[in-house]
C-alpha cells in the first residue's frame, strides 16, 4: 500500500507466519560436467565438453549439452556468479611461460580466467570464478589453452571437481 514500518534500533522481529519478498531467490541458475575425459592440445583454445546437466532451474532450456553452451533465456538478465573448473592429468614438462589456463567466456569474450604455472607439476585443478552482467541471448562456455609441450588430459566426468555453472544474484 505504499506505507512504511520503521523498526527501531534493538527491536527484535518474530516470525510465526511465512515471511516473502525478502532476499534473492539466484533463479535461474545451472550445472554441467563432462560425461569423459577430454584430450586438450597443445597451444590452442578448445571449448570444455560439459555435456551432462546435472541441474537447471529452466528445465534445461539454456544449456546446450552439444555446444556446451549456456543461453541467458527470457527473465533471466542480471548479475550472476559463474564458475567453472576440471581436473586435468598428463601435463609434460613445463618450462618458461608454459602454463595451463582456463577461460569463461561471455559471448565467445575472454571474460573470467585463471591459469596455473607449475614448475613439474604434471596434474591439477584449475577453477576460475566471478560476477558478469548478463543480457538475456548472452552464451557462456569454459575455454582451456595451454602450452606444457604436448597435449594434457581434461578429466570432466568427476562433478565434484571439474563443472560449469552459475546462478544468477540479482535482476538489472
Amino acid at each position: 500500500s505504499g506505507d512504511t514500518i520503521n523498526v527501531p534500533a534493538g527491536v527484535t522481529i518474530a516470525n510465526a507466519g511465512t515471511a516473502t519478498g525478502f532476499g534473492e531467490t539466484n533463479e535461474p541458475y545451472f550445472l554441467a560436467r563432462g560425461s569423459s575425459t577430454q584430450t586438450i592440445s597443445n597451444t590452442t583454445n578448445t571449448t570444455l565438453q560439459f555435456n551432462t546437466l546435472i541441474d537447471s532451474m529452466d528445465s534445461a532450456s539454456g544449456f546446450n549439452t552439444s555446444t556446451y553452451k549456456y543461453t541467458v533465456q527470457s527473465g533471466g538478465a542480471g548479475l550472476w556468479y559463474l564458475r567453472a573448473g576440471f581436473y586435468f592429468n598428463n601435463a609434460s614438462s613445463w618450462g618458461d611461460g608454459e602454463q595451463v589456463q582456463i577461460q569463461l567466456r561471455h559471448n565467445n569474450s575472454d571474460n573470467i580466467n585463471n591459469h596455473v604455472l607449475y614448475a613439474n607439476i604434471t596434474d591439477a585443478w584449475l577453477f576460475c570464478d566471478g560476477l558478469v552482467k548478463l543480457a538475456v541471448g548472452s552464451e557462456i562456455h569454459a575455454v582451456v589453452y595451454q602450452n606444457t609441450g604436448g597435449n594434457i588430459t581434461a578429466v570432466l566426468n568427476n562433478y565434484r571437481n571439474s563443472t560449469i555453472g552459475g546462478f544468477r544474484i540479482k535482476e538489472i
